[in-house]
Order: C-alpha cells, then sequence, then structure tokens
C-alpha cells in the first residue's frame, strides 16, 4: 500500500524543483536519500544565507527547511521568503518539538512540521497534503488513471505507465483523446469514433480495427474493449 502512495505522489512531484536547507552533512545525506525518491531536482544549501541566496537566482516550487542553524536560522529564512513568495510551499523537518519553535514556525508560514527521526510515512503524508493544496492539483485534474497503470496527461497528450512516456502516433493520440474529452459515457459506438477520427468515409471501419490492434500490441494489453456489435470502451482505473 505505501509502494501505491509513492508511486501516485512521484507522478506529480518527480519534476518539481526543490530547496533543500540543512546545516549536517550527516542528516543531508540521510534525508537525502528519502527525497530523491520524490524529486529529481534537489539544491541542498547549508544554512539559511546560502539557501537566500540560492533562492534568489533560481526557481524553486518547494521549500524544505530545518530550523536551527548557523548564519541565518530556519525561522528567519522562512519569515524573508515568505516576503518574497507568499505561495510556495515550505516544509519543516526539525529535531527541536518545543513548543515555541513550532508556533513560529506556522507564524511565519509553513506547511508542514515534521520532527527528527522521521519515517518515510510522515514523508508521504505532508507531500500528499502539499500536492493536494499546491497549484499540483491542477496536474492532478489532468492525469487519467486507466486500467493496468496507464495513466493519460489532458495537458501534454501523454501516455505512461511507471513514469515511462509511451510514444504514440498522431492517430493513437487523437483516439485517447477523443475518448477522454467525451466523459459523458466510456463507451463510443463504431460510427461516432469513426465520424471523429477520419477524414474520409472509405474503409474506416477497417481502419479503426486496425488502429486498435496496434494500440493492444504496443501496450501488450487491451485498454480499448470491444463493445459487441456497437463499438468500443475505454478502460478505467476504478472499473
Amino acid at each position: 500500500m505505501q509502494v501505491d502512495k509513492i508511486k501516485d505522489i512521484i507522478i506529480y512531484t518527480k519534476n518539481l524543483n526543490v530547496l533543500y536547507v540543512e546545516d549536517s552533512f550527516s542528516v543531508q545525506q540521510q534525508t537525502m536519500k528519502m527525497l530523491s525518491s520524490f524529486f529529481k531536482n534537489i539544491e541542498v544549501a547549508n544554512n539559511g544565507k546560502v539557501a537566500l541566496e540560492i533562492f534568489e537566482k533560481q526557481d524553486f516550487d518547494l521549500i524544505i527547511t530545518d530550523i536551527k542553524m548557523p548564519l541565518l536560522d530556519g525561522i528567519g529564512f522562512i519569515e524573508i521568503i515568505r516576503n518574497l513568495d507568499k505561495k510556495i510551499p515550505i516544509i519543516v523537518l526539525s529535531a527541536h518539538d518545543d513548543k515555541d519553535y513550532f508556533l513560529k514556525s506556522i507564524n511565519a508560514g509553513i506547511d508542514g512540521y515534521i520532527l527528527k527521526p522521521y519515517t518515510l510515512e510522515q514523508i508521504i503524508q505532508t507531500l500528499a497534503n502539499i500536492v493536494e493544496k499546491y497549484d499540483f492539483t491542477v496536474k492532478i485534474k489532468n492525469k487519467i488513471k486507466l486500467k493496468n497503470g496507464f495513466i493519460w496527461d489532458k495537458n501534454s497528450k501523454q501516455l505512461s505507465k511507471n513514469n515511462n512516456i509511451i510514444k504514440l502516433s498522431k492517430l493513437e493520440q487523437k483516439i485517447f483523446d477523443f475518448f477522454i474529452s467525451s466523459p459523458q459515457s466510456a463507451s463510443k459506438s463504431y460510427s461516432e469514433i469513426e465520424y471523429h477520427m477520419f477524414d474520409n468515409y472509405e474503409d474506416n471501419t477497417k481502419k479503426l480495427r486496425n488502429l486498435i490492434n496496434r494500440l493492444r500490441l504496443k501496450l501488450d494489453f487491451d485498454l480499448f474493449e470491444t463493445v459487441y456489435s456497437y463499438g468500443y470502451t475505454l478502460k478505467y482505473e476504478d472499473e
């Protein structure tokens, strides 16, 4: 179950740019092993002052920071960030369970506070909350889960499985887009599909059958199931 949660989150976090702030090298190494499961792009800073310099030069989607650090501590760093950017999500990873630290962090405008030593489950839950709360929800709505682990991205019009993009022809993209953009019914008649898919009326039934067969071979799975004497239906995850 935990593996499924991680896979769901990675879909939306893998391409985010993350700024991670931690002064302890050993803690950095330990935490990076965990964070690298969710993010490809992580910039590391040893204190709040360096982190602020990096933040002003690059674009980030998420900040993960410690509290007690030299030169500029986490609270001061967060307060400055909030003056520069009101919306970027911020997670605090701290060994301090002192109430004052917690309240100061909340008042500074954080989105999650995780005590060290933290667990993978805590990281998963915090990231899941942030994905739902922020602009990443747009990405969630545009990711359509299909049977057997396939995912259709409505924005990019791409099909993927296990985070790997499956190369589709323009016609193959078109039939996925047609079914998913017409939510009135998962099933479409032969005539309805042919009218949308093809510019002329010659051998369209054969063209459609060949298209479906090619997809079945390419995907090694029958996402478009035949509805006897009617047409095809696209298989969604919740069916």
